[in-house]
């Protein structure tokens, strides 16, 4: 697609700058509005005069805050941002593009339910079925919710499972698990070659919410031939559309590090 040109910056575009940066800060001088939004004082004046009037701003201790309005406005958001209910079409998206079969999981326990499931129209059985829990360590979704994890809650988590093998291919060793979730977080992605079904090749990348927490994961699989000789890599396609349906959940690449934690499994 062409990217659309952006025209000139009216005030409605403004506004929605000054509520971005307070979003992001919490709260901000006059003076530091006008140099984030890069319009005169007298203009930024009028904005905010307007947003606090509607109850989107609020002055304190000569700072402005997100008022009592754009609480209402983001509570209201939350309550309808829900990975269930969001990710489905996204995810349907990705298969019928593929042909493979993609799946959703969150984390219960020391295992991933899988909550849905597309299969591509060119997608053979794949041990995925709605329902069913996976290893963390043998499974792409897995160490990709791994990967998202904060530090402190994935050395945790990592210390504390079975580590058991499935096949000939799965990582038992706790070092290497730990190098392959380091990886995964460098590049966007985990990847799973047999680990857990001994046919199957998977991509998986992890969802974050509005906090910065890891509250899913999504897959991509198939079988290996296929997926090793697919032209286009899976596993950016699987990363970028993660990210999206992280963006539809409210997560922002700006949101603080200190903000990612556990999600508390089902």
């Amino acid at each position: 697609m062409t990217p659309r040109a952006e025209g000139p910056k009216g005030a409605l575009d403004r506004a929605l700058e000054i509520l971005e940066v307070l979003t992001m800060r919490g709260k901000a001088t006059t003076s530091e509005l006008v140099e984030a939004v890069g319009v005169s004082r007298s203009a930024v004046y009028r904005l905010v005069e307007r947003l606090e009037t509607a109850e989107y701003l609020t002055l304190a201790e000569g700072q402005w805050r997100l008022g009592p309005a754009a609480a209402r406005m983001a509570m209201a958001a939350l309550h309808n941002m829900d990975v269930h209910a969001i990710a489905p079409p996204i995810l349907r998206d990705l298969a019928h593009r593929t042909g493979e079969t993609v799946s959703l999981g969150v984390h219960s326990g020391d295992e991933i339910v899988f909550v849905f499931r597309e299969i591509g129209h060119q997608a053979v059985h794949v041990r995925s079925e709605l329902g069913a829990r996976r290893p963390l360590h043998a499974t792409s979704v897995g160490k990709a919710y791994l990967a998202g994890l904060a530090p402190e809650h994935r050395e945790q988590t990592i210390a504390r499972l079975p580590m058991e093998a499935f096949t000939k291919a799965t990582v038992c060793d706790r070092d290497r698990l730990r190098e392959a979730v380091t990886e995964a977080r460098r590049r966007g992605w985990a990847e799973e070659h047999g680990e857990f079904d001994a046919g199957s090749t998977c991509f998986g990348a992890p969802v974050f919410d509005q906090s910065g927490a890891v509250v899913a994961a999504i897959s991509i699989a198939g079988p290996t031939d296929r997926m090793d000789a697919a032209r286009d890599p899976f596993g950016p396609l699987v990363a970028e559309t993660a990210a999206a349906l992280s963006r539809r959940l409210g997560y922002s690449d700006r949101t603080p590090p200190q903000a990612a934690r556990a999600h508390q499994g089902a």
